[in-house]
């Protein structure tokens, strides 16, 4: 995996160094002219960058999994696995056909079925037919869809099907009162199949359900497949719906509801593996939005520098759990700050990139977005602000009152498992430091890479995008936004630590512990934690 990684980023280096406008780099696997078969690699700069993207978090997970699992060779079985989900999400991503993608697809998904098969826990039978169905209905719906593409363009190869000139007079459907094209409706409906089989990982009863499987087993599959894929269905296809807008106002549509519902789920959770779950989740639909936006540079410099906040958040969870023998229960929790200092560091570095805090990566990518957007109306902007704004607090808050409370509140834990607990761990100790050097330093570094007209004009080549920018970003810096956003960070902080450090302390007081008022609101507290 290490050298697949190494490689990648020698092929894209390459390619960004290219003269020619369209960067592309073919390797061919199987050719028969007899039969009219012509698979290849296609690795130009977009699929370069995703494979680097994906080796690396992949040989950051499989080297965490063979620290934590070495002495217990049923666990191995997930590495194993996780081999074949890596092997399939790059058989996908670097598809040069219609068939080569579906064939990838199928690897994702009868890898993932033995990833979670290793588990004996069953599920309810009701539960197990829907969940079936569901899957069913999405197969169906991929398969459908790129069968379409097939007939629409007469061709399984990628070059002809965007080189087609059918798109420019494909005939619309009326749906709503909106004039859709066909090609619309098929790419919608790929991107909905798809969020239809990750919706058996957040069905409760489902055997995929995430709060009944390991938890860096389903980390893995997030950051490394699942999300890559979604990213890679939505991209891929883009020239033939160029020239469209009402897609694109869909997707920005969906990405916003999705990062709403899961905000207010993430807001509610009480335990370590469903706030990761729905914090990443959250990011996703972020990063769905910024696509419907059209915003593709300002989209994955987010998607690189908010997994790697989420990789590090996922795998000090996970040391958690692990520590406390699959404990995930937040109000089971307490002083591990004595037990685990490192860990509650690295904790820590990963949730202030998250929230976009000076100057961690992920304040970067969140300053670029807020460039992209200035160009826009006026109405939107405002909107789109306070939303932001109420984003960022929820997250900061929430976030910080979960790390107060496993760390520095009152110890919960199990007695004899928190006297056995140590950090003796120098693998993962090594992983997580890498992981935090990238953090800090990885949003400055790659700053040029996605900031500025000539990076957007490079990404827009990379997706084979050939049409005019639809909105000229003037990439102004703004300070207000930047002390704004550092003002919701730190009041967030505050916050979290009056109600979860002081008020604690405070109840020590006999007078202040009679107060009426006192006394309902540390209760409410005490619920909602």
């Amino acid at each position: 995996m290490g050298s697949i990684f190494i490689i990648s980023i020698f092929i894209f280096l390459k390619l960004l160094n290219f003269d020619n406008d369209l960067p592309l780099y073919f390797y061919s696997i199987l050719k028969f002219e007899h039969f009219l078969i012509d698979w290849s690699l296609r690795l130009d700069l977009f699929v370069s960058g995703l494979i680097i993207f994906i080796t690396f978090f992949a040989t950051i997970f499989t080297i965490y999994l063979i620290s934590i699992y070495k002495e217990n060779k049923l666990d191995l079985k997930i590495i194993k696995n996780s081999s074949l989900s890596i092997f399939g999400i790059l058989t996908l991503v670097s598809s040069n056909n219609l068939i080569q993608l579906f064939v990838g697809w199928q690897i994702i998904i009868m890898s993932s079925y033995f990833l979670i098969n290793h588990s004996k826990k069953q599920m309810d039978s009701n539960d197990k037919n829907l969940v079936f169905l569901y899957n069913r209905l999405s197969d169906l719906g991929i398969f459908l869809c790129l069968f379409f593409l097939y007939s629409y363009t007469n061709s399984v190869n990628f070059d002809v099907i965007f080189e087609s000139n059918y798109f420019e007079t494909n005939k619309k459907l009326i749906l709503f009162d909106l004039e859709i094209s066909n090609f619309e409706l098929i790419l919608f409906i790929l991107f909905l199949s798809f969020l239809l089989r990750c919706r058996q990982f957040f069905k409760q009863g489902s055997k995929y359900y995430f709060l009944k499987n390991k938890h860096s087993t389903f980390a893995l599959l997030f950051s490394v497949v699942f999300l890559p894929a979604g990213i890679y269905f939505l991209l891929r296809f883009l020239p033939l719906i160029q020239f469209s807008y009402n897609f694109f106002n869909i997707i920005t549509l969906l990405g916003l509801i999705i990062t709403i519902i899961f905000t207010l789920l993430f807001c509610i959770s009480r335990d370590l593996k469903s706030l990761a779950f729905y914090v990443a989740s959250s990011q996703f639909g972020i990063i769905i939005f910024l696509i419907g936006l059209k915003a593709y540079n300002g989209a994955l410099f987010y998607l690189l520098t908010s997994t790697l906040s989420l990789t590090m958040l996922f795998l000090c969870f996970a040391i958690i759990m692990i520590k406390l023998n699959g404990e995930h229960q937040i109000n089971r929790m307490g002083s591990l700050l004595i037990k685990t200092p490192s860990t509650f560091l690295f904790t820590l570095i990963s949730s202030l990139s998250l929230i976009g805090f000076p100057f961690f990566s992920g304040f970067y990518s969140k300053k670029l977005i807020f460039s992209l957007i200035l160009p826009f109306n006026e109405i939107f902007i405002f909107f789109l602000i306070i939303i932001y704004v109420c984003y960022i607090f929820l997250l900061s808050y929430t976030l910080f009152k979960n790390i107060f409370i496993v760390f520095l509140c009152q110890n919960n834990c199990n007695i004899h498992l928190y006297n056995k607990i140590d950090e003796k761990m120098f693998l993962t100790k090594t992983i997580l430091f890498i992981l935090a050097i990238f953090l800090i330093f990885s949003g400055w570094f790659f700053n040029n890479l996605f900031f500025g007209s000539n990076s957007e004009y490079l990404w827009n080549l990379a997706l084979n995008n050939n049409e005019d920018f639809s909105i000229q970003y003037e990439y102004q810096t703004h300070n207000w936004f930047t002390k704004l956003i550092n003002i919701i960070c730190i009041s967030s902080l505050l916050l979290s630590i009056f109600n979860y450090v002081v008020i604690p302390k405070m109840g020590n007081y006999v007078r202040i512990k009679r107060n009426k008022l006192f006394k309902k609101y540390s209760s409410y507290l005490a619920l909602k934690s």
